[in-house]
């Protein structure tokens, strides 16, 4: 027998890696950011959630975008 469709494929993974590494790439950059202009651990930690979040909420936008 022939396996799953490459359509049945790509709407059950419905790009989740993708999704993920645009979330932990825009976070790094946010983090990185902020150890290059010497801040404090605490910003650091700060700087990588707001990255997540910012890229996050990109994210959930591009695929909206793209969807519609």
């Amino acid at each position: 027998m022939v396996g799953p469709t490459r359509a049945e494929i790509e709407e059950a993974n419905d790009y989740s890696q993708i999704k993920w590494g645009f979330v932990i790439l825009i976070a790094l950059s946010g983090g990185l950011t902020a150890v290059y202009a010497d801040a404090s651990l605490t910003a650091i930690a700060v700087a990588t959630l707001v990255g997540a979040l910012v890229g996050t909420a990109l994210m959930q936008y591009l695929f909206w975008m793209l969807r519609g």
